[in-house]
């Protein structure tokens, strides 16, 4: 399979952060092959799984993973080089997103790029969401152009759909962060349980203190759920 044809693939929708991570994790001392051994000492399966396409698409690896040019001049780029270097895989990647003829970025609304990712790329729901959160991330770290229509509206939404308690509201005078939870350790993942865990929303420290503590009592039911026997 050529490595120059990402349009195989379905756009990124792993998080900015995770792909920031792997790009540091990459600097000058890339694989022979990004395989799953490689991605999973760093992340969940599925996450991996997602991460690998994410690779594709962007035409980082070929068809056998081995890391392409792309990647190591992207990988081991200084700070001030790499928002040229991204600016290079992203024209590359979103060609036909770039190209103009479904959507001019630079004035669009943000349904308006909803529809462009549509047509072009057959997303839709979360999962078109979580496509245009990680492209226009990479989009401002290259140096884009962006509607601020386009802006405001990704850093307004949520990382994840917000949980609403069924119980008490938490009292607006308390503005100070719970602890987030972490799953017991030495408990094994498997595929389900990552699965499920990708559908929870990430914590984010911007919601209101009613949002927050919805967020924390979901959370430790889920985890109640799947490690009943766990120390608390």
């Amino acid at each position: 399979m050529p490595a120059d044809s990402p349009r195989k693939y379905s756009p990124p929708y792993i998080s900015p952060r995770t792909f920031n991570t792997l790009l540091e994790k990459l600097k000058n001392n890339i694989p022979d092959r990004i395989d799953r051994s490689y991605l999973d000492s760093m992340f969940s399966g599925s996450n991996s799984t997602q991460v690998m396409a994410a690779l594709r698409f962007l035409s980082l690896i070929d068809g056998i993973n081995k890391p392409t040019a792309r990647l190591r001049t992207l990988a081991n780029a200084g700070q001030e080089e790499r928002p040229r270097y991204l600016r290079d895989v992203l024209s590359g990647a979103y060609a036909q997103l770039l190209s103009g003829d479904q959507v001019n970025l630079q004035s669009a609304t943000y349904n308006q790029l909803e529809e462009a990712f549509q047509g072009c790329y057959g997303v839709d729901g979360d999962v078109r969401r979580k496509c245009i959160k990680f492209f226009t991330s990479m989009a401002v770290d290259a140096g884009l152009s962006l509607s601020t229509h386009i802006t405001r509206k990704v850093r307004s939404t949520p990382a994840g759909p917000v949980v609403r308690s069924m119980g008490k509201k938490a009292s607006s005078k308390s503005s100070r962060t719970p602890e987030v939870p972490q799953a017991p350790a030495g408990i094994p993942q498997h595929a389900l349980l990552d699965k499920l865990i990708d559908k929870f929303p990430d914590h984010d420290h911007k919601w209101s203190p009613e949002e927050r503590k919805a967020w924390l009592d979901a959370y430790q039911v889920f985890l109640r759920l799947f490690f009943p026997d766990a120390k608390r």
